[in-house]
């Protein structure tokens, strides 16, 4: 038993900080939980927060002044970061400020690129020379020539030596060589930092340094190697030493299984427009993007428990440790193949002792839309959010609306979000908690396994549930007893829904209402009679449109004025560019009609189609009749 106690000891103490002391094991219980646990999963265990979620991370996305008690973050993948202000210097008569503001801790095992910058919401377009700014334009596209040879930007990431610029003349120069009064000796080491030199111009506004943002981006984004970064770095993460973390379940390229696999996967139904950098207001055409990414920013003013479960979050996976081999590992959430499924860990009335309880959610506590908040790249990590309801037709009888809210600060995108806020919100539906003891055999169930469960007075049969909490104790008899706390697994799940990332506008011009870029007005509708008592009305989806969820039919008695609904068509899915959508009419009385198109993707609508040409309907109610003219 004192070796269990060492191991459970040891878990606690380095995850936490935090050392344990126990007299006897009698007095001692340690549970291992899985991080990364969904929304619903954690509010029944009790184990960290998913409420809120719409506003982005105060402590690491603003620009702070100097003060001594600031943390320096850490970019992983994309993300635009505006840092901390580290030193500043005068020169030249008084005339000239150089200002260095630290960005984030230098990953080394990434490659750093920087993009574009911000003087307050104003780009600014270099001159030939690489780090002198010419103009800037703000965010209606016009420009300005006030910061005109007044204000000069550089970056380097790791250091100051010239080999470490990513930003600014070639051939490159040391940063030492600009900030006044340094040397070699002014290092800063394993920073990814900017300099800002300002001309002081009361006329032209440079009169101090305003809000800069800086677009940064560090290859080191697949979540496997992400995880297995922080996990093993010693200056900003949680330093275990390689041996103590598993290679096999985070980085490992020959695992189909591994984070660092699944997250390279290309889904299907997906459909991705972004512009190519922040500047550029035309939309790319349509590609495709891997499943999981990291970009953002982790505080390093968190613990390490928080920022892993950010990471785990984004990822959709789990971090436990395997007490058998005594490493951390990463556990993507995952469906399992037939085979997994047949070799998972069977519970019944062998080896569960004593009772077993269940939990599930109340009605009226279902959650059945989300709104996942996240920082979207097209407007600068600006907050977004992603937006989904369960089908009506799949709602419980009197099931009221409940929403889910989210927050992930480490996600960018629009399709990225929803995969995420889609399998929280399908888990939460499938909220069966089981909890009971179990003998010896357990010990090799860890959380985030899946795991079946028989029970006759259940009902169970081989029933799956995936393992949240695994807790080492002592039996009544001093054997040891295994507690188990599950929540029920569902393939479905993790089933991948058509996704297409929203629009991106260049300008701040206020759209039609509700209207949308990637939403073009349908075809004019046509019309046929079909039936005595009913006819067709149909229109085609643009073929640059995003694949939309409905397409409605509006009508009115005059070529102006308002148009009413006169019938929406759902899709099964989604309805593609080019596609033919045809209504049936049925309500309308005998009459001259005129009617507009327009398609629906959520809860954003594009524009009204041209109105049709006028239609005379006449139904009839005679099974011989033929109807309309």
């Amino acid at each position: 038993m004192a070796v269990f106690t060492f191991i459970a000891t040891a878990i606690v103490t380095a995850y936490t900080g935090a050392a344990i002391v126990a007299g006897t094991w009698a007095a001692f219980a340690v549970s291992v939980i899985a991080t990364g646990l969904a929304a619903v999963t954690s509010r029944l265990l009790g184990v960290g927060n998913r409420g809120g979620g719409g506003a982005q991370d105060q402590g690491v996305r603003v620009q702070l002044p100097p003060a001594t008690e600031n943390r320096v973050p850490i970019v992983y993948g994309h993300a635009f970061q505006q840092g901390v202000i580290t030193d500043a210097r005068i020169s030249n008569d008084n005339k000239t400020m150089t200002y260095v503001i630290t960005l984030s801790e230098y990953v080394s095992s990434g490659s750093w690129t920087a993009g574009e910058i911000y003087w307050n919401d104003q780009r600014l377009v270099f001159k030939a020379d690489g780090f002198t700014v010419d103009y800037s334009i703000d965010s209606d596209g016009k420009s300005n020539q006030n910061l005109n040879n007044l204000v000069r930007c550089w970056v380097w990431a790791g250091g100051t030596g010239s080999a470490s610029q990513i930003k600014g003349p070639s051939p490159a120069v040391d940063a030492y060589s600009i900030i006044p009064n340094t040397t070699a000796s002014y290092a800063m080491s394993d920073l990814v930092f900017a300099v800002v030199q300002l001309d002081y111009n009361s006329e032209k506004g440079t009169t101090g340094l305003p809000t800069m943002t800086f677009e940064l981006e560090n290859s080191l984004k697949n979540p496997g190697l992400v995880w297995y970064d922080y996990m093993t770095n010693t200056r900003y993460g949680a330093g275990f030493d390689t041996n103590e973390v598993n290679t096999t379940t985070s980085i490992s390229t020959t695992t189909s299984t591994s984070l660092y696999s699944i997250s390279n996967q290309i889904p299907p139904n997906q459909f991705v427009r972004w512009p190519a950098n922040s500047a550029t207001t035309t939309l790319s055409t349509v590609t495709t993007q891997v499943r999981y990414e990291i970009n953002g920013v982790l505080n390093t003013g968190d613990t390490v428990k928080t920022n892993l479960e950010k990471i785990n979050l984004a990822s959709a996976s789990y971090t436990t440790f395997d007490h058998k081999s005594g490493q951390w590992k990463v556990i993507p959430n995952r469906a399992l193949s037939t085979s997994e499924m047949n070799a998972t860990f069977v519970f019944d009335d062998i080896n569960i002792i004593g009772d077993i309880t269940l939990g599930a959610t109340n009605l009226e506590d279902l959650y059945n839309q989300v709104e996942a908040g996240y920082p979207n790249r097209t407007t600068r990590d600006q907050t977004d959010y992603y937006k989904y309801s369960i089908p009506a037709g799949d709602l419980n009888q009197l099931e009221p609306p409940n929403q889910l809210r989210l927050n992930n600060s480490m996600v960018n995108n629009y399709i990225h979000a929803g995969r995420l806020a889609n399998i929280e919100l399908l888990s939460s539906r499938s909220d069966l908690v089981i909890n009971f003891q179990a003998d010896y055999e357990a010990l090799q169930v860890e959380a985030g396994d899946v795991v079946r469960v028989t029970n006759s007075t259940y009902g169970f049969d081989n029933k799956p549930f995936r393992v949240t909490r695994m807790r080492e104790t002592e039996g009544e008899d001093a054997t040891l007893v295994s507690e188990v706390t599950a929540i029920e697994y569902t393939a479905t799940v993790y089933t991948d829904m058509t996704l297409t990332d929203m629009t991106f506008l260049g300008t701040s011009g206020i759209p039609l209402s509700g209207g949308s870029e990637g939403l073009p007005p349908p075809s004019t509708p046509t019309t046929s009679t079909t039936n005595f008592n009913q006819f067709t009305i149909q229109s085609t989806i643009d073929s640059t449109s995003y694949p939309v969820d409905a397409m409605e039919f509006f009508y009115n008695t005059t070529s102006t004025g308002t148009f009413s609904l006169a019938v929406s068509v759902p899709s099964n899915g989604s309805f593609f560019a080019g596609t033919t959508v045809s209504g049936i009419v049925t309500s309308l009385p005998q009459g001259t009609y005129y009617f507009k198109a327009r398609t629906r993707k959520g809860s954003t609508y594009s524009t009204f189609s041209s109105t049709s040409t006028s239609y005379y309907w006449e139904p009839t109610y005679d099974f011989g009749g033929g109807g309309g003219a």
